[in-house]
């Protein structure tokens, strides 16, 4: 995990788990060690970096993902802006699940 204010001490890569999505809560897991079912539509990803960047990634049209490297600025009680424009609000954050709400 990487300290440091930017992020809140959230770190390492993280898929979405959107069969686990509770209402506007979206959950995440452990990319490389959680054994996610199948997926026809694709994973986004969340892959925090050491230096204060998120890098997301998207399923692309020919199912290869587009990956975007963004900034990540603390806006304080647990809010976070991912670039200039996505902001997320982290409710828990732990070593094998990472709840987030949009906005």
């Amino acid at each position: 995990m990487m300290g440091g204010m930017q992020t809140g001490g959230i770190g390492g890569t993280w898929a979405h788990s959107f069969e686990e999505d509770e209402g506007e809560v979206q959950v995440y897991r452990p990319y490389d060690t959680f054994p996610f079912p199948h997926s026809r539509q694709g994973r986004e990803t969340l892959d925090f970096r050491d230096a204060g960047q998120v890098v997301s990634g998207t399923p692309g049209a020919d199912d290869r993902q587009v990956r975007t490297a963004a900034g990540v600025t603390a806006l304080g009680m647990n809010r976070f802006r991912l670039g200039d424009a996505r902001v997320i609000e982290v409710l828990e954050a732990g070593p094998d699940v990472l709840k987030i709400k949009p906005g």
